[in-house]
């Protein structure tokens, strides 16, 4: 199966997703807007997430399935700054692994990098 480009993923899943980050106490979810600079994702952040990252700069970025037994979609990154635009906060992230990923065995001949039905996506 080809490898899915990074943006044909989020031109089907949407540019809005879920951005966990780690907080003192513990996992932290913000619902973001992203947008794609070339090898870079950006997005705004709350409050939380930015002291979050300022701490634990490891984040990822969750699309939930578009049907029920369909992929998710999982970015994982590393923010690697944080920039004031038009007022608001905004991380650019460095995406480090990207995956669709569902439940179920991985399938024969399946290239994704865990044993579950998993397919990378290319940055």
């Amino acid at each position: 199966m080809p490898t899915v480009t990074l943006a044909d993923a989020i031109a089907r899943y949407g540019r809005n997703a879920y951005l966990l980050t780690i907080g003192k106490d513990g996992p932290h979810t913000s619902y973001v807007t992203v947008h794609s600079l070339g090898n870079l994702i950006a997005c705004s952040l709350g409050a939380s997430a930015v002291n979050n990252i300022e701490r634990e700069p490891k984040i990822s970025l969750f699309w939930p399935p578009l049907e029920p037994g369909g992929y998710a979609m999982i970015l994982n990154g590393t923010a690697i700054e944080t920039v004031q635009v038009d007022g608001a906060v905004c991380a650019k992230i460095s995406l480090t692994k990207s995956v669709l990923h569902r439940q179920g065995p991985k399938p024969e001949g399946g290239e994704g990098p865990c044993a579950s039905d998993c397919r990378r996506i290319g940055i």
